[in-house]
């Protein structure tokens, strides 16, 4: 019996990984060829919020950039050698540190009055005072998951107002800014771990951390105050905690550790089931192959967590406060949102069957749900009346996301205010030097993008589930954005987290260079 359900669970393993990577492959060609063609950007030419504008490209210009591009990394592949990659990773995470704190402090972003940046950080550093009057703004009404990070950061601002008494509150706002930096360096070293996990010749890690040093995007988003950096960062974080406990023969130790920060990511950003979803896709396979109680034990525990503890700050500010939240906006109505066309592309933001379906409903989760759900069929039926509509609209929604190379970096610089005056870094970066930056940003993509395609070859012919686990991951973030609300600073870490797969298709084609 033993014997038959390892030969069905390698079988699973095996179909499961090719479903994965040909999936990831059709979804990456397809952006890999329309980045030669075509590239998407956010504009700030209309003044009532996000514009998709699509520039064209030339073809022959960035096949040549391309290929030096290759050069280059080869040499580099062919000196790295000596180079001890722990020094590497300290040199990248130096420069990471300083580049982001310069960042910081020369733009000075505040979050507009009423954004949703600025409702979950004011409403978190009145909170850290005593005074609750934002959160009982209609905001946390529809949008009750927002306060997991609203906890995370009344509690910076607890501590922080301790060390800036008696300081102007821009400048805890601007220290919250740099924890943001302090998440993307954990997640950088957890991205590297993963990679040498994964892959034993060290130079692979060399070539990632060679991406990560020209990888600009997280950066310049850095001053951004959502939840996305610390969430995702967790995210990888738990990523690489369930490898070590499925590497290492079902360690306790990791199996916790990764249950702790899929919570805490959860907490923070609700996005993140999609990392709970394809870890436990991977861990049931995985116990099938090797059934292990501690391990299953610990599966059982991470659902637990995930589905009940990213509720509890929901719980504690409807105690503190006297209110009940409720449901807020049902999910099925980003799912008409994202049927529907948006202000700035196809899918992307629209409020008519969220906020303002919710409004009109009276805080009503199922009215609003029932009204998505009839805006859903409509829209069905259309698609289904008319394919070539169908086509061109998640096309073109998929383009518009995943074909932005600054994943919404750069308009975040120029449309939010300051504290003072924007300094020079961002004037050479997101002002009148925006248009270079992108163009780096959109041969970084391009690199990025092809390279990925070898990984996924590569991987296809291995066929461990284990490797497959990011690019399952972002076959989550594709399928999930696809289907709702679309925006590309919504992709960004699904591009981060997939570079050591891109880092591995680099590898693996010099290698073949090297051995002729």
């Amino acid at each position: 019996m033993t014997q038959r359900l390892k030969q069905i669970s390698g079988g699973v393993e095996k179909t499961a990984s090719m479903i994965v990577l040909i999936l990831v492959f059709a979804f990456i060609l397809y952006l890999a060829v329309s980045s030669l063609f075509e590239t998407s950007f956010l504009s700030t030419d209309d003044p009532s919020g996000e514009r998709i504008v699509y520039l064209n490209d030339n073809v022959f210009l960035s096949i040549i950039i391309f290929t030096i591009l290759l050069l280059t990394g080869y040499i580099f592949y062919r000196r790295c050698e000596p180079i001890n990659p722990h020094t590497m990773e300290m040199v990248l995470l130096l420069y990471v540190f300083l580049f982001g704190t310069a960042y910081v402090a020369t733009t000075k972003l505040r979050p507009p009055v009423y954004s949703d940046s600025f409702l979950v950080t004011y409403g978190a550093q009145r909170a850290a005072l005593g005074d609750h009057a934002i959160l009982l703004e209609n905001y946390f009404y529809r949008f009750p998951f927002q306060l997991g990070y609203v906890l995370y950061s009344e509690i910076f601002f607890r501590v922080v107002n301790i060390a800036l008494r008696g300081e102007p509150e821009g400048y805890a706002v601007l220290a919250l800014q740099e924890m943001n930096l302090f998440w993307l360096l954990l997640q950088y070293h957890a991205l590297i771990a993963i990679t040498g996990v994964l892959f034993k010749d060290a130079r692979i890690r060399k070539i990632l951390m060679l991406l990560l040093f020209f990888c600009f995007q997280p950066l310049l988003t850095t001053p951004f105050l959502y939840g996305n950096i610390p969430a995702y960062a967790c995210g990888t974080v738990a990523v690489w905690m369930f490898l070590l406990h499925i590497r290492r023969g079902g360690r306790m130790k990791y199996g916790m550790l990764c249950i702790a920060f899929l919570t805490l990511a959860v907490t923070l950003k609700l996005n993140l089931l999609i990392y709970c979803v394809a870890i436990g896709i991977v861990w049931i396979i995985m116990l099938l192959k090797k059934p292990s109680r501690k391990s299953l034990l610990c599966l059982v525990l991470a659902a637990a967590c995930v589905l009940t503890l990213p509720k509890l700050p929901q719980k504690l500010y409807e105690y503190r406060i006297g209110v009940h939240y409720g449901k807020g906006i049902p999910m099925i109505a980003w799912m008409a949102m994202g049927f529907s066309q948006g202000h700035a592309a196809p899918g992307w933001y629209r409020e008519d069957y969220t906020v303002a379906a919710f409004e009109h409903n009276g805080h009503d989760n199922a009215a609003t749900a029932e009204n998505a759900k009839s805006v859903l069929k409509d829209r069905l039926f259309v698609f289904k009346t008319d394919p070539a509509l169908a086509r061109d609209f998640f096309t073109e929604k998929l383009r518009s996301q995943w074909n932005e190379p600054s994943y919404g970096s750069i308009w975040i610089n120029q449309v939010f205010p300051s504290y003072s005056e924007k300094g020079l870094m961002y004037d050479l970066l997101c002002g009148s030097g925006a248009k270079r930056m992108l163009d780096v940003m959109n041969v970084y993509q391009q690199f990025v993008f092809f390279s990925l395609l070898l990984g996924l070859i590569r991987l296809g012919k291995k066929k461990d589930l284990l490797r497959c686990l990011l690019p399952l991951v972002m076959l989550g973030g594709l399928l999930y954005h696809l289907l709702f609300e679309a925006k590309s600073q919504y992709a960004l870490p699904y591009f981060v987290l997939i570079l050591p797969i891109a880092a591995y298709g680099l590898f693996t084609l010099y290698r073949k260079v090297e051995l002729r």
